[in-house]
């Protein structure tokens, strides 16, 4: 959810500074239908009745369909601030991965948000309280965005990572400086001719 307060200060930056929003619709993405997919895919695992009955392989699935999403934005690691979304990306797998498909939540950002310390759901979830037990908490969702603000939720500082990367992108691409599917097409239509001299 912090990245939707990235993406929306990023817009306001290249707004301020004269970028053009026009520069988002020609973007190169590579990819992308992997991502949306891996992304579809946990939207239905966390959704009734899905979550409800889904048991233990709910972490195997989770690990899974966020390695498919890791591995596409590695794929687009030059374009601008993905290096900060791919970190925080890792960050955050990495906490998922040491506690078995789950990612720790701090009882104290979960009590700030919600007033308990008590996941508001039975079925599966990819969150788990924090214990003394829970391996590399620190990595976990340890921050808060608190109500009544919108999106309120708790995140971690790889979310952090994530929404500067995610900024940073945006305000970029808006000055033409992220890779564009123009662009592309050019540099592969500049490959052709020498591909089919080498061929021949």
């Amino acid at each position: 959810m912090l990245l939707v307060y990235a993406v929306a200060i990023g817009l306001l930056v290249g707004f301020a500074t004269r970028g053009h929003l026009s520069a988002l619709a020609n973007v190169h993405i590579r990819f992308w239908p992997i991502a949306l997919a891996g992304l579809f895919f946990q939207a239905l695992l966390f959704s009734s009745p899905v979550a409800a009955s889904v048991g233990s392989l709910g972490p195997v699935l989770y690990v899974a369909s966020t390695a498919l999403v890791m591995l596409s934005l590695i794929a687009n690691y030059k374009q601008p601030g993905f290096w900060l979304i791919i970190a925080g990306a890792f960050l955050n797998f990495t906490a998922i991965v040491a506690n078995g498909g789950y990612m720790p939540a701090s009882a104290a950002a979960v009590t700030a948000l919600q007033g308990t310390a008590v996941l508001p759901t039975t079925a599966y979830t990819n969150s788990a309280i924090a214990s003394s037990s829970t391996t590399l908490a620190f990595l976990g969702d340890i921050f808060v965005l608190p109500r009544p603000m919108p999106l309120a939720n708790v995140f971690s500082i790889g979310d952090v990572l994530i929404g500067a990367g995610g900024a940073w992108f945006v305000i970029a691409t808006m000055h033409g400086k992220a890779a564009s599917l123009t662009r592309a097409v050019g540099e592969q239509a500049s490959r052709t001719p020498a591909t089919r001299a080498n061929s021949a």
